[in-house]
């Protein structure tokens, strides 16, 4: 059985359970948990993480795939820390978010190539861990000239180590589709592709054409936000592609963004059940509800994320 990297060691696929396809553990806008720390109350924001990822671990989570990227204040340290203490598998990222580094505006891409290259065969900086994922963003407008540069150099990156893709689109644009074109000019696996936060639109047959190319589909942002499509209509759209038989490359996750608390600022009152757990305490019973078998649902949270993690 393949093993896939995690932010404490290779694991056995087989291991991986049930499995979040796009989420974050902490994310720090502008790096500002790496540039300013004293800003943020490091002991509450732990104490609030370890929580969290308890509480989706005792809910049934067994794994989370962490996109977070040097850009989006990516601290693999810490991931690791929490981890251990929560008993749950995080999957780091290489890659790059919206927000390119200058430096990477005329990077040669096999020199873009070969930084993700590095953190998934060696490790990020000194700390050993290693990526078990490559993350790329475009957003709003498009793939810009900056944007592009990213996609090619991951497409490389993918080439040479058989690590997946995982993508940012702005799916009421159909981004991914340009994407794809990208990852095929540069002859990427295309099975080792997911084209994310794809539950934004409502577009089934916009869907159907990126899954007819081989992708794997991440059907997240659950439960939705103002302006994008509710957790209902998301459902909608995933039973559909469910019902025109493409079950086995659909993965759901949320894109849960918890950020540093704030120094000097009152800690959050108690919330409900984390945000980790709406796919599989709301989306899922409803999708149940209607119609959806327990064994297709096995097969998103659990098949299909091993495949793509794994590239069986």
């Amino acid at each position: 059985m393949p093993t896939v990297e995690t932010v404490l060691g290779p694991i056995d696929a087989s291991t991986l359970g049930n499995v979040l396809s796009h989420e974050h553990v902490l994310v720090g806008m502008g790096e500002d948990n790496h540039h300013y720390p004293w800003l943020f109350d490091w002991e509450q924001t732990r104490a609030n993480t370890i929580r969290e990822l308890t509480e989706a671990r005792q809910g049934g989570i067994d794994t989370i795939i962490d996109l977070t990227t040097p850009d989006l204040g990516r601290d693999v340290e810490f991931v690791r820390d929490v981890s251990r203490a929560s008993g749950i598998n995080v999957i780091a990222a290489t890659g790059i978010w919206r927000d390119i580094p200058r430096s990477f505006w005329t990077r040669d891409i096999d020199d873009i190539a070969d930084i993700f290259v590095r953190e998934i065969e060696v490790g990020i900086g000194d700390t050993g861990i290693k990526a078990g994922c490559i993350k790329v963003a475009n957003d709003m407008g498009g793939v810009s000239p900056e944007g592009e540069r990213i996609l090619r150099g991951a497409a490389r990156a993918c080439k040479r180590t058989g690590c997946p893709i995982s993508t940012h689109q702005w799916a009421p644009e159909q981004v991914g589709r340009r994407q794809l074109e990208i990852f095929r000019e540069e002859d990427a696996p295309i099975d080792r592709i997911a084209i994310g936060h794809s539950a934004d639109t409502t577009d089934v047959e916009y869907l159907e054409e990126l899954l007819s190319a081989g992708v794997f589909l991440s059907m997240d942002r659950y439960p939705g936000a103002a302006g994008r499509p509710n957790w209902e209509q998301r459902n909608a759209t995933v039973r559909a592609l469910v019902d025109r038989g493409w079950a086995a490359r659909i993965m759901l996750g949320h894109d849960y963004a918890p950020m540093p608390v704030l120094r000097g600022h009152q800690p959050p009152a108690a919330p409900g059940t984390t945000r980790y757990l709406f796919v599989t305490t709301v989306a899922v019973p409803a999708l149940v509800s209607a119609g959806v078998s327990e064994e297709i649902v096995a097969t998103m949270m659990r098949e299909v994320p091993r495949r793509f993690l794994a590239g069986e």
